[in-house]
């Protein structure tokens, strides 16, 4: 066993150094490490442990982030860049590297922008905020999001505040360049003093966070919360021990809205924790804090407050502010009516149920205010607006678009991109470019080829992941401090605003004596939405837990099997849908139907096929050693059967 090697002194305000030498770099297998190590679709994420940050057993340590940091931080200086913001929430020892991030770069003549004293962690959607709005060459953050407590993360983005996409690549090859410098010469790695001028601790883009933010919320929605309080409304909302307290905190007041005793919301788990106080531990399984995961909204104390009417609504944020989800109540009579149209159903009381939302509902009702306020303003008329989604996000949320412009000719336009915010983020890059450039008619092409022209002014009308993240752009470009940078949308995921749009939304139900589910019908019905029935089915290839040898093998069987499905799907891609359909019975379960395949093609990051009313996806996370089998349609006993089968294929091994 390699023993535990402190490797440097965190917060030491003298300047200091270490050297990662062949003996170091080869009893860490930093060969190995770097073979694998990508910044996937939501950075690079692994293995740590929450008791030791130079546990050389796991993949994400004190050398390894220190070989990844001093590869971001040479590469920044080639490139020109001289200020970096270093953000991060509450996981095991995210004080610690950003402390080892900020040194770094302050040793390479970097500046480098914290959080104000005292305040200790940096939602997602601020860091990328105030790296655009501060106007900074980049930044980063310290998280994993959802993901266990065990598992560490490092998210780095460009100056729009968007995660970097074409940089990946070069910093992935940086880092094997410096470890086969370790494995050579010597890498040594200099870190300034942690009281270095270099190092200010003065980022706070709050305040103009909330201006931008009043100009994505309609003001008639946001002047719905403390009228609804008047009359008795109260919302919860759990930060699930993780960044979104203080923050959550600052925007609220900012916006007017009281909270405690002197106002209509209150936080629950707000006291920062690294094991984000035991949420999403059921029956000693450890299944993270996705607020979209059962055992996350069904075990977050939710029910007891609705129950006791200490709450009317209860909302969750994960730990780094990206992800969001509800639990609401509604009448027992609309229980029926609401399970059969896909909404999850418990009973609470006599007189209420329980109704729980997936991401992709929730979208799909804040789709149609959105809509229903910018024709209200008359700015629908005014500008290209965009819905945009990931290929596994739900086609509900399309359906809306094309329903629109059909009833009014709103000229609304959809727009797919494969996982990962960061796509949206080079799309809304691109048609910035375009703007600047004077383009007539602004356009982006996907991945399947298709070209779709949007026009002279286009808007982010929502940009929208189906795993719980997404972002509204405002009417018009929002602009940096100082001028200098003009954006038509988050770069990232926004779990504050999609709080604010729900928080909102609730209190105007609240005084129009309605529910989300009764909204969330009526919207079905008002724009005869097809794709009612959504559902993904994570399986998991090997235990993300084990350290060492056993996780070596676990990860290697887990790959074999995850590379021969992803291989199965991808031979698809090749063929006629005719032929396509003939591969694909041979492997099903005896019984399985398979509907007729229309179209079948590969997504950016995995295989789609379109079948008649109903469509698939398969592809691998790229966060979390899980296959993703996606499927929705109109009819919800097709849905569940289709994507049980396509589970249960008989792919033969490699």
């Amino acid at each position: 066993m390699t023993p535990s090697r402190r490797l440097f002194t965190p917060f030491a305000t003298r300047a200091e150094s270490f050297v990662i030498d062949a003996a170091l770099a080869t009893a860490a297998k930093l060969e190995r490490w770097a073979a694998q190590f990508a910044l996937g679709t939501a950075g690079y994420r692994d293995l740590l442990n929450p008791d030791d940050l130079f546990d050389l057993q796991v993949p994400f340590n004190g050398l390894t982030v220190a070989v990844l940091l001093e590869a971001r931080a040479r590469l920044a200086v080639e490139q020109g860049l001289s200020s970096l913001h270093v953000g991060g929430e509450v996981r095991p020892h995210t004080q610690e590297l950003i402390d080892l991030a900020a040194r770094l770069y302050a040793a390479h003549g970097l500046q480098v922008h914290l959080r104000p004293a005292g305040r200790r962690t940096t939602p997602i959607w601020l860091s990328s905020f105030g790296v655009f709005c501060e106007e900074l060459d980049g930044g980063e953050n310290f998280t994993a999001s959802h993901s266990q407590s065990y598992k560490g993360g490092w998210k780095p983005m460009d100056a729009s505040g968007g995660q970097l996409l074409e940089q990946a690549g070069a910093i992935a090859d940086r880092v094997r360049a410096l470890v086969a410098e370790a494995l050579g010469p010597g890498l040594e790695i200099r870190l300034a003093g942690a009281d270095d001028p270099r190092i200010l601790r003065d980022f706070e883009p709050t305040a103009a966070y909330v201006d931008v933010l009043r100009t994505v919320i309609p003001a008639n929605l946001l002047a719905e919360v403390p009228a609804a309080a008047h009359e008795g409304f109260r919302a919860a909302f759990s930060t699930e021990g993780g960044s979104m307290g203080a923050a959550g905190r600052d925007v609220f007041a900012r916006l007017g809205i009281g909270m405690d005793d002197r106002g209509p919301v209150f936080f629950t788990h707000e006291q920062e924790d690294s094991n984000y106080h035991g949420i999403g531990v059921v029956d000693g399984v450890n299944h993270g804090v996705d607020p979209g995961k059962w055992q996350v909204y069904k075990h977050v104390g939710a029910q007891e407050l609705l129950k006791e009417g200490a709450c009317h609504v209860f909302f969750i944020w994960d730990p780094d502010g990206d992800r969001f989800n509800m639990v609401t109540t509604a009448p027992a009579h609309l229980a029926g009516r609401a399970r059969a149209a896909g909404l999850e159903v418990d009973h609470l009381d006599q007189d209420r149920c329980l109704v729980f939302f997936k991401p992709n509902q929730i979208y799909f009702m804040l789709t149609a205010v959105k809509l229903a306020s910018l024709q209200e303003s008359g700015e629908l008329d005014r500008a290209n607006w965009i819905m945009a989604t990931t290929w596994p996000t739900s086609m509900s949320i399309g359906e809306i678009a094309l329903k629109a412009n059909e009833r009014t000719g709103a000229g609304l336009s959809t727009f797919r991109v494969p996982v990962g915010f960061k796509h949206f983020a080079a799309l809304v890059t691109s048609l910035e470019q375009q703007i600047a450039a004077g383009s007539p008619a602004c356009r982006a092409v996907d991945v399947t080829g298709t070209e779709t022209v949007f026009g002279p002014r286009p808007r982010l009308l929502i940009m929208a992941e189906e795993s719980g993240g997404a972002a509204m752009g405002p009417a018009e470009p929002m602009r940096s401090c100082n001028g200098a940078r003009t954006s038509l949308a988050p770069k990232e995921k926004d779990a504050m605003q999609l709080g604010v749009m729900c928080l909102c939304l609730a209190a105007r139900l609240h005084r129009g004596g309605g529910s989300f589910a009764g909204f969330y019908l009526e919207q079905l019905e008002a724009w005869g939405t097809r794709y009612r029935f959504y559902e993904r089915r994570d399986v998991t290839l090997f235990d993300e837990a084990l350290t060492g040898a056993a996780r070596e093998a676990a990860r290697a069987a887990g790959n074999r099997r995850k590379d021969a499905v992803v291989a199965f799907f991808r031979s698809l891609e090749d063929l006629s849908p005719r032929d396509a359909t003939r591969r694909l019975v041979l492997v099903m379960p005896e019984g399985a139907v398979l509907p007729t395949i229309e179209r079948i093609f590969h997504a950016g990051d995995g295989t789609f096929i379109e079948f008649a009313g109903q469509w698939f996806e398969l592809r691998a996370s790229g966060t979390d050693a899980v296959l993703r089998y996606y499927m929705e349609g109109a009819d919800a006993g097709l849905v569940a059967e289709l994507n049980e089968a396509f589970t249960r294929l008989e792919i033969p091994a490699p």
